[in-house]
């Protein structure tokens, strides 16, 4: 009997043709799970910049709401691959911007300018105080003096309360400028 290959190399080729019965990449399209459909994508970053508060469970919930099923984890990886911070700390970073966009419906702006009047003594300068629904951008003219006093602040503060007619009935927030009148 003549030997024209070692053990090993014997042992080599038995390994390779076992590995090669049992490899199945090359049935596979492509490696991993498949992507989520880009449309599905978007809605999950609307969904979690227009909720601040929602988590990932909650925001899998709206989807399965949809007919959109995707795990908690594939949410997670979408917002992260998007720089979207988790529910918690989403909430405590609100800038501005995204709180003025949040309460459209229940902010109000107001402010001071001042108009000058020809007058018998010359010009005359009034101050005009405004209010502004920041959603429908109707303003309001809360009052017109030519001296404003505290009592006259607070008179107009009054009017612009009063729980039945009052124009900032329905506001939940009032913005107004801090800066002093130059």
């Amino acid at each position: 009997m003549t030997c024209t290959a070692q053990p090993d190399t014997i042992l080599a080729w038995y390994r390779r043709l076992v590995a090669r019965k049992f490899d199945s990449s090359r049935q596979r399209a492509y490696p991993g799970r498949p992507r989520v459909e880009p449309a599905v994508e978007a809605l999950v970053v609307r969904l979690a910049r227009e909720n601040w508060g929602w988590g990932y469970d909650r925001i899998v919930g709206a989807l399965a709401n949809l007919g959109h099923h995707l795990s908690d984890q594939t949410v997670g990886n979408i917002l992260r691959r998007h720089d979207i911070a988790p529910a918690p700390k989403r909430s405590q970073t609100t800038t501005w911007k995204d709180f003025i966009r949040r309460h459209m419906d229940v902010l109000a702006g107001t402010d001071f300018f001042t108009v000058e009047v020809v007058s018998w003594r010359g010009l005359v300068t009034y101050f005009v105080l405004f209010f502004i629904h920041l959603e429908t951008r109707r303003v309001t003219l809360g009052g017109v003096t030519r001296h404003p006093d505290a009592c006259w602040k607070q008179q107009v503060a009054r009017n612009a309360t009063l729980e039945d007619t009052g124009y900032l009935k329905g506001y939940r927030y009032l913005l107004h400028d801090s800066r002093p009148a130059e």
